[in-house]
């Protein structure tokens, strides 16, 4: 099959077959089903009609070459201008010349250029040759007279030329639409090439800009630890009532980098909001719900488990994760559309869920947002997992997967905020939660 002779098949999506699209994307495994079927039928035909001849042996091969025409239209074209010439001499017509046109329709309809062209050449010269032939055999048996035998030529030529001329008309059809499906498709292909790449892109731009708010956090903190320890040791043998005051500057911001570090691997996305408190966490669902009840959508939040000792980067994922499900909701789900969120604490992990019962997919969105891509970074930071898409029929759910290892009381990551600096050696307790959280009932 030439480059040019179908279009590049669209895929159907998983879990679906198409018999139609398989009969679209299998051209030439139909044809020769086809017309083998066509020659096992006519065989059947002679055996029980005893109809012996010529015509048969002449009509098989051309039944053959039916059979490429569409996959290799200009090896079809050849054969069949061969074996229509081949059998004139034994016998002038058979059922197979009725296959000539099929080869031309598909030498115009699939066919390079070239082939194009010699298509209509062979269709033209087999209407001369066909209208010559029965002109000189009425001449030569006398059924005619020489002008009787040229109107017999010139009417044949006519006919001949109008069926070719209808059959290269519904070929042109045929081609046309065949470049349609092309374009289609390729328009699809590049679609989906664009889209990856703004996803890539997304993705590679939040990446960049974690690593260098990541080398400013750690580059400042550190370079204020080590110069305070530096001094440090000089005021601790010269004033040592003043050495409790450096170790608490290098505890005050070892905790600042620690918040901030937090932070970013929350992703470092604000969205809708600009804060220079402190993050938001899990503590502050309720609000969020409340919120979005008041934007005109009904929500209901249940929660299973505590989330006051989260780890902060966990606890802030989560309520980003939550708020930008909610906002897709809201924009995405139509009118009269609500939602539920479910998060469930169990002894290996956090899952959130985020469900509503709206039209699923906006048909108004163009695609190009990074909402699912910015909440399946965050998870991947956690080292967690998200799924996200619509669900059958209507509505669309997201859910997330957080593992968590350790006690938050016991990880080094994760001090109290509550704790003062004066007191850094002791331990956070595992059922006091920071100052600024409250537990979710």
């Amino acid at each position: 099959m030439t480059p040019s002779s179908h279009p590049a098949p669209v895929r159907p999506e998983r879990g679906r077959r198409d018999p139609f699209r398989w009969v679209i994307d299998h051209p030439g495994t139909v044809d020769a089903a086809v017309f083998g079927a066509a020659a096992v039928a006519l065989l059947g035909f002679t055996l029980l009609t005893g109809a012996w001849g010529w015509w048969l042996p002449a009509t098989l091969p051309m039944l053959a070459a039916a059979a490429v025409c569409r996959t290799r239209p200009g090896l079809g074209v050849a054969l069949m201008a061969a074996f229509a010439l081949l059998h004139m001499p034994l016998v002038p017509v058979v059922i197979g010349d009725v296959l000539t046109f099929y080869a031309m329709f598909c030498a115009i309809a699939y066919g390079r250029p070239l082939v194009h062209a010699l298509g209509i050449v062979a269709g033209a010269v087999g209407a001369i040759v066909q209208s010559g032939y029965w002109a000189i055999f009425a001449l030569v048996s006398g059924a005619s007279s020489p002008i009787e035998g040229a109107i017999t030529f010139l009417a044949l030529l006519f006919a001949g030329t109008v069926a070719l001329i209808a059959v290269w008309a519904l070929a042109n059809l045929q081609r046309a639409r065949v470049q349609q499906m092309r374009l289609v498709a390729e328009r699809a292909e590049q679609a989906e090439r664009e889209r990856e790449q703004r996803t890539a892109l997304a993705v590679a731009g939040e990446r960049s800009r974690i690593a260098r708010e990541m080398h400013d956090v750690v580059a400042h903190s550190l370079s204020v630890i080590i110069a305070q320890a530096d001094g440090g040791r000089y005021v601790a043998s010269v004033r040592p009532e003043q050495a409790a005051d450096v170790l608490a500057t290098i505890a005050d911001t070892g905790r600042s980098a620690l918040a901030d570090m937090r932070s970013l691997l929350g992703v470092l996305r604000q969205d809708d909001e600009t804060s220079y408190g402190p993050q938001p966490g899990p503590e502050m669902l309720e609000e969020l719900v409340a919120r979005v009840r008041t934007a005109g959508l009904d929500v209901d939040l249940h929660v299973d488990g505590r989330l006051d000792d989260l780890p902060r980067s966990v606890g802030t994922s989560l309520f980003r994760l939550v708020q930008e499900a909610l906002t897709n909701t809201l924009k995405h789900a139509g009118p009269r559309a609500t939602a539920a969120v479910r998060v469930r604490r169990t002894a290996g992990g956090l899952e959130a869920e985020v469900i509503d019962d709206g039209q699923g997919t906006d048909p108004a969105s163009d695609g190009q947002g990074h909402g699912i891509t910015g909440m399946r970074e965050r998870m991947s930071v956690l080292g967690g997992t998200l799924q996200a898409g619509p669900l059958p029929g209507h509505g669309f759910r997201v859910l997330a997967r957080i593992p968590l290892g350790a006690p938050a009381s016991t990880s080094p990551s994760a001090p109290s905020s509550s704790l003062p600096s004066s007191a850094p050696s002791a331990p956070p307790s595992p059922t006091v939660p920071p100052r600024s959280e409250r537990t979710l009932p």
